[in-house]
């Protein structure tokens, strides 16, 4: 039941997981690349409610086909969307969307989610299922062990391992990033800058009190041209794809990949967990340290939309998703909880565990007020050669500029 952007009362609408919803029909806007686990979630909904869902589904790019949409006035009642600051911001929170402040999921949350996700104004704005993204290098255990190296841990190593796996293992890659697909290309610059952002240019860059032409952004965007100038990239770096960088490192022709933890089920369906657990691994990297880098994913988001029955069954969606039907969700989606009081599946993968582990060690948010543009596309012109990582830096810094204004943040 969408409908035309408007405002809701200050005491939400009467919900609960096991309101009869009968009659009742809930739109929800999401993401083509939405988790098997909330499609059961959907459906055991209907089931216990008596609601409908129509699932609205947005081609890629996502988020600006759906910021899109949002600009004409129109709502779901339901979303799953992006959980990041940036994000958020541009959604208008405190006018367009229902404050879910003092829920009883909200306390539940793990991995500091209810500290960073979908928060904006110390108001929490959604509920996240899913588990932080964390950023690393998967690796393959057999080809590391056989050049008797350890899983690098920092830039100097992962060079020092790259000149050893060529020498040693002439027809394996070192490294795959898929240039052709562009959004892989930003994993590893994200992983090496962590440092730098944990030390406290994050809050400098917030606070606009250091710019995106910062010496280690720059570094770190030269560090990646340093290992495509040693070879140490899959050879068709500028048009290679996410699918081919997985079935290659699968295959054992690549020995280690930048990469999210979205890549794992990717790998559990090619590999199957057994094979997984005897031949990949992972490691937490940063420039000078085995810091992961991670930032928060899609949360359910509900829209005010003065409409009390759409409020009404969105809110009850999330006391229902939040309640003993998570557990199926996090099943179907092979995934540790992001809520207290849930097991995590026997089949979890052990490189996967050890992205969690990392999270709630060492682990740092990368979590930012404002837009920095398209950086895949500027990391697709530094990796063709039309740009230097300085220019890179530049564009990101004027991307944030605009950003930041469009957004009226303070201090900019």
């Amino acid at each position: 039941m969408p409908s035309s952007s408007g405002s809701s009362a200050s005491a939400l609408p009467a919900h609960s997981a096991s309101m009869d919803l009968k009659g009742v029909t809930l739109t929800v806007w999401e993401s083509n690349s939405v988790t098997a686990g909330y499609k059961a979630l959907f459906t055991a909904f209907e089931k216990a409610t008596g609601a409908k869902i129509d699932q609205v589904v947005f081609p890629d790019p996502f988020e600006s086909n759906l910021l899109t949409k949002w600009a004409t006035g129109t709502r779901p009642d339901l979303m799953v969307f992006q959980s990041a600051t940036d994000y958020l911001q541009q959604l208008n929170p405190a006018k367009n969307l229902i404050d879910l402040t003092g829920q009883p999921y909200v306390a539940k949350e793990l991995f500091h989610q209810n500290k960073y996700a979908s928060v904006s104004g110390g108001k929490d704005y959604g509920l996240s299922l899913e588990t932080p993204s964390v950023f690393g290098l998967w690796f393959n255990k057999q080809i590391v062990a056989k050049d008797g190296l350890s899983a690098p841990t920092d830039f100097n190593q992962l060079v020092s391992a790259c000149q050893t796996i060529k020498k040693d293992n002439p027809g394996v890659s070192p490294l795959y990033d898929a240039g052709g697909d562009q959004w892989t290309t930003q994993v590893l610059p994200f992983m090496l800058w962590t440092d730098a952002m944990k030390a406290g240019l994050q809050n400098e860059l917030n606070t606009n009190k250091a710019k995106w032409t910062n010496q280690a952004i720059v570094q770190s965007l030269a560090d990646y041209q340093t290992l495509i100038k040693d070879g140490c990239f899959n050879s068709n770096l500028k048009t290679g794809t996410y699918a081919q960088q997985e079935s290659e490192f699968e295959s054992g022709k690549v020995a280690m990949i930048p990469q999210g933890s979205w890549v794992s089920p990717d790998l559990v369906k090619a590999m199957g967990v057994t094979k997984m657990n005897q031949e990949i691994g992972w490691q937490a990297m940063s420039t000078s340290t085995a810091t992961a880098a991670y930032s928060t994913t899609f949360s359910l988001q509900v829209p005010k939309t003065a409409d009390t029955k759409g409020e009404s069954a969105a809110l009850s969606f999330l006391d229902f998703a939040s309640g003993p039907a998570y557990q199926t969700f996090v099943d179907t989606n092979d995934q540790a909880p992001a809520l207290s009081g849930f097991k995590t599946p026997a089949n979890v993968p052990d490189a996967l565990l050890a992205n969690y582990t990392a999270l709630a060690g060492s682990g740092y948010p990368q979590l930012f007020v404002a837009s920095y543009g398209p950086f895949t596309t500027y990391m697709s012109e530094m990796i063709d050669g039309s740009a230097t990582p300085e220019r890179v830096a530049n564009d990101l810094q004027q991307q944030w500029e605009q950003s930041a204004t469009a957004l009226s943040l303070p201090g900019f």
